[in-house]
């Protein structure tokens, strides 16, 4: 149960600061926020200034300062940073757990602008990709093929193969000696 309470946690922190970014207006238009300016940054740039990453990663900080030493210490152990870390017997202090976890939030934050986001599958295809099917505008002899069907399966037994069948007719006398 330990592990539910955790990624709750680290969710809840992911939902915060996008909240907090949703209400910070955006550095060019006033009309928009924050979050929009990245979004916009993603689908037309695909890169964002470290300034503007900066001011998600201070979000983030905040949100982990308002941690105690034994909560932080267990969220960071349910991120891929701190197993390489724990087994490498590597002693961690706070503000080095608080770095780890900024970047672990600051990709899922990242990962949610994403339109086709889904939670627990990063990236995600939406369900309306790729449904447009093409009607055939004239009839072929390859109507009747279906290409969802499972090939067949043929047994070494059922092939027969004779070897005269790869020879050519027209072989010649030297020919036959060389073989």
């Amino acid at each position: 149960m330990k592990g539910v309470t955790l990624s709750v946690s680290i969710k809840k922190i992911i939902n915060d600061v996008i909240s907090t970014l949703k209400l910070q207006p955006s550095p060019e238009k006033k009309e928009a926020s924050f979050w929009d300016y990245m979004k916009s940054q993603l689908y037309f740039e695909s890169t964002w200034e470290q300034k503007d990453l900066k001011v998600i990663e201070n979000e983030i900080k905040k949100n982990l300062s308002k941690l105690d030493k034994k909560e932080l210490t267990e969220m960071w152990k349910s991120t891929d940073p701190s197993w390489e870390k724990i087994e490498a017997d590597k002693k961690v202090d706070s503000d080095e757990m608080k770095d780890d976890l900024t970047n672990e939030i600051l990709g899922q934050v990242m990962d949610r602008m994403d339109d086709n986001y889904s939670e627990g599958n990063y990236y995600a295809q939406s369900d309306n990709l790729f449904t447009v099917e093409d009607k055939p505008t004239k009839q072929s002899s390859e109507e009747d093929f279906d290409d969802q069907s499972e090939p067949t399966v043929i047994e070494d037994e059922d092939i027969n193969i004779e070897e005269d069948s790869f020879e050519d007719e027209d072989t010649s006398e030297e020919d036959e000696d060389i073989r």
